[in-house]
C-alpha cells in the first residue's frame, strides 16, 4: 500500500512539472499574505506496544496561512487531519505546525518544508477512548504550479509525524507509542 501512494505521488509531481514545462509561463511571483489548502489521500498509523493497529488509508488534508519572509520563504501554521472509521471506532489524528516553506530556486515551483509542532490521536467506539497527543514534526514537497497570477495548484507529499508519547485508554497511560501520517493530494495556493 505505501509503494502504491509514494508511487502516486512521484507521478503526480512529475505530471504537474510536465505540464508546467509545456503551458505558458505565468511568473512565479510570491509576497505577502498566503493561503493554501489540499485534500488527498493519506496513509496514517497508529504504532505502540500491544496496539493492533494496521497503517490505514483514508481521506487527509491540511490548511496552512502564512505569509513570504522573502519570494523564496514561506513562514505560517498548518494543521493537518487525517480520519476514518476503524473497527468500529472513529479514528481521527490532527496535527498543528509551525512550518517554514522554502522554494530552491525562485523562478520556479517547487519546494520542500519542515515544522515543528504538536499531534493529538483519538480512536473512540462509544464508551472507550484510546488517545495520544505531544510534539509532533513534518517535512514535505509540492509544486506551485500557476494557473494564475495569484493561484497555484499545487501536488503535495507530507509526512508528519509524533514523537514517543503516552497512549491513554480512557485517561490511564497505557503504553508509549507515535503516530504518522503521509499524505498526497492537490491544493490550491493563494499567493
Amino acid at each position: 500500500m505505501r509503494k502504491t501512494l509514494v508511487l502516486s505521488a512521484l507521478l503526480l509531481a512529475t505530471s504537474a512539472i510536465a505540464v508546467e514545462a509545456q503551458s505558458t509561463k505565468l511568473p512565479q511571483t510570491r509576497q505577502g499574505f498566503g493561503i493554501s489548502v489540499g485534500l488527498g489521500a493519506g496513509l496514517g498509523n497508529i504504532d505502540c506496544d500491544g496496539c493492533d493497529f494496521d497503517s490505514e488509508t483514508a481521506l487527509s488534508g491540511y490548511l496552512r496561512l502564512g505569509g513570504y519572509m522573502k519570494p523564496n520563504l514561506f513562514i505560517g501554521g498548518e494543521t493537518t487531519g487525517w480520519m476514518k472509521d476503524v473497527d468500529g471506532a472513529d479514528t481521527q489524528i490532527g496535527f498543528l505546525n509551525a512550518v517554514a516553506q522554502w522554494y530552491p530556486q525562485v523562478e520556479q515551483g517547487f519546494y520542500l518544508k519542515g515544522g515543528l509542532g504538536f499531534a493529538r490521536a483519538t480512536a473512540k467506539d462509544g464508551s472507550d477512548e484510546l488517545s495520544l497527543s505531544g510534539p509532533a514534526f513534518t517535512l514535505g514537497a509540492g509544486y506551485d504550479w500557476r494557473l494564475r497570477s495569484n493561484l497555484s495548484l499545487t501536488p503535495y507529499l507530507n509526512y508528519v509525524r509524533s514523537t514517543e508519547n503516552d497512549i491513554k485508554f480512557n485517561d490511564v497511560n497505557v503504553a508509549k507509542g507515535t503516530v504518522n501520517v503521509l499524505q498526497f493530494g492537490i491544493g490550491l495556493t493563494w499567493h
